[in-house]
């Protein structure tokens, strides 16, 4: 992974476990994800109801804006014929790609394809379902042209390694009440002071870590100099086996 990419995926994921509601998704999420992978439209549909035999999805949010007609489109049609329709059954995140699945003739002449997506000269399509805990949320769908071309493999990595993220910050946003109760946080920090050897300080930061403030918040908090903080963020990293904050954050993906 080039280093620029890195670090804007680093900053993206550390962002995404700051979103406070779905227009944060809308305002900044997409713009930044297209530096990682190129794509010309892109939305995500929102679980309204469903069971086990039946979906049904909705409240698109879409960018640009100006491929909402396509998924109110989408929405309003018959998506029983959608091919990739059995991945919103599926009781894990999962990531599709539709040439993958159908070949250029099939995919571009579907009913769906015509009716929905043809005017926008759509030519591949790729899919992550939003699941937690074994329930689906919505459906991210990344959109290229002919010109484009396809999506590639390493595309596809890098919309997987978002996936656990976004599965569990929209977990939060829609499901509030579900969250974990402090008791549990508690152990699962006491768990990590005893299963790596943190010291006290290093426990106390790591809480900090885990609301999601800077370094100057940290710093403040604690009554340090930011340097100071540097060195414990340091030897807190090497005892967890991590390198960013990010993958401090991951830590925690499970149980958010």
């Amino acid at each position: 992974m080039e280093k620029n990419i890195f670090l804007v995926m680093n900053d993206l994921i550390y962002d995404i476990y700051g979103w406070q509601n779905l227009l944060d998704i809308r305002d900044d999420f997409f713009q930044r994800l297209r530096i990682i992978i190129p794509f010309q439209y892109a939305s995500i549909l929102f679980k309204v109801s469903g069971d086990a035999q039946h979906v049904t999805l909705g409240h698109p949010i879409c960018f640009p804006q100006s491929f909402l007609p396509a998924e109110q489109a989408y929405l309003a049609s018959e998506q029983d014929t959608d091919y990739l329709l059995w991945n919103l059954y599926s009781k894990e995140s999962k990531l599709l790609r539709a040439s993958d699945v159908l070949d250029e003739e099939k995919r571009l002449n579907s009913p769906l394809y015509v009716n929905c997506y043809r005017k926008f000269n759509v030519y591949d399509d790729m899919q992550l379902t939003i699941v937690s805990q074994g329930e689906l949320l919505g459906l991210l769908t990344l959109y290229r042209t002919r010109e484009d071309g396809a999506f590639s493999s390493e595309n596809m990595f890098f919309l997987r390694a978002l996936g656990m993220h976004l599965n569990a910050s929209i977990r939060r946003i829609l499901m509030p009440d579900v969250g974990i109760s402090s008791d549990r946080e508690n152990l699962t920090l006491s768990g990590l002071q005893k299963d790596c050897g943190l010291t006290p300080r290093e426990t106390e930061i790591l809480r900090h870590l885990r609301l999601l403030e800077t370094n100057t918040e940290i710093a403040n908090a604690l009554g340090i100099r930011e340097s100071t903080l540097q060195k414990h963020l340091q030897n807190l990293f090497r005892k967890l086996n991590v390198t960013s904050r990010w993958e401090v954050l991951r830590l925690f993906a499970g149980v958010l």
